[in-house]
C-alpha cells in the first residue's frame, strides 16, 4: 500500500512501524549536517556534521540493523519546548537521478497526542548535488501543564518524519526525546561532547546495545521505553 503526504496528516500516533523500507529511497538523499537554533538568540539547540565525524578502527555498519539507521533519541532543554521561533539548517546530497517535488512532513506526539506538525517543500534539487535548507518556523505554543509532563516522562514525546518525491514516500524515520532542566547552551554542548562512537557498531559479548548518557542515541530495537541505544551521528 502506497502512503501519501495526505494519509500521514490524517495520523493521531506515531507509526507502529516504518512505512517504507531503506531502499525505498531509491535516490541516494544523504542527510550531512543538520544545525537546530532558537531563532532569536542564535542560541545553538543541536548541532551534528556527520562529515567531521571519524568513525573508530573496526566500525562495522552490519552490527546496526536496519531500523537502527533511522531511530534516533535526542536529549533537549525543556526550554526549547517554550520557544516562539526555531531555525534550522539541513545539508543533505543526492544520487544520479533528479529529485522533484522533494517534501518533509514531521509530526510531533505525546503518548498519542499530536502536538506538532511541520511541512517543508524543499523542491526540485538537481542530480548529483548538495544542497542547502534554510528554514525559520514559528513553534506551537504549549500549556505549562502539558510541558511539565513531557518534562517528567522522558522518551515519550515521539515524532515521525516522512520524506516524500513527488507524493511518494522515500524515506521514513523515527525520533524520541528527552527533556532536561539543563539550559539549551548547556545541553547543546552535552550533546556535542557526547558523539561518542568508541563501543557503536563493534562487536559486543552480550549481543546488547551499549548504555549512553547525555546526547543522541540510536536505537536499536523496537522497544520505546527501552533506553538503551547506540550513540551515532544522524538520524
Amino acid at each position: 500500500m502506497s502512503v501519501t503526504p495526505e494519509d500521514v496528516m490524517g495520523f493521531t500516533e506515531p507509526t507502529r512501524n516504518f512505512l517504507c523500507p531503506l531502499s525505498a529511497n531509491v535516490y541516494g538523499i544523504d542527510f550531512l549536517a543538520f544545525t537546530i537554533e532558537d531563532y532569536d538568540t542564535k542560541r545553538v539547540i543541536f548541532e551534528v556534521n556527520k562529515e567531521n565525524i571519524e568513525l573508530p578502527p573496526g566500525f562495522d555498519f552490519s552490527m546496526l540493523n536496519e531500523d537502527a539507521y533511522r531511530k534516533i533519541k535526542y536529549d533537549f532543554s525543556v526550554e526549547v519546548l517554550q520557544l516562539p521561533r526555531v531555525s534550522t539548517v539541513l545539508t543533505f546530497a543526492v544520487g544520479p537521478q533528479p529529485v522533484e517535488g522533494f517534501k518533509m512532513i514531521e509530526r510531533h506526539y505525546f503518548r498519542n497526542r499530536l502536538v506538532k506538525n511541520f511541512e517543508f517543500d524543499f523542491g526540485f534539487c538537481i542530480p548529483n548535488s548538495r544542497n542547502t535548507w534554510n528554514a525559520v518556523y514559528d513553534v506551537p505554543a504549549l500549556d505549562e501543564e502539558l510541558v511539565a509532563e513531557m518534562l517528567a516522562n522522558p522518551y515519550e514525546t515521539k515524532s515521525d518524519s516522512f520524506y516524500f518525491v513527488n507524493d511518494k514516500l522515500v524515506m521514513h524515520n523515527k525520533a524520541e526525546y528527552r527533556y532536561t532542566e539543563n539550559s539549551i547552551e548547556a545541553q547543546g554542548k552535552a550533546n556535542s561532547e557526547n558523539i561518542d562512537f568508541s563501543q557503536a557498531g563493534t562487536k559486543a559479548d552480550d549481543g546488547g546495545a551499549t548504555k549512553s548518557s547525555e546526547g543522541m542515541k540510536y536505537s536499536d530495537d523496537d522497544s520505546s521505553d527501552d533506553e538503551e541505544g547506540r550513540k551515532f551521528s544522524y538520524k
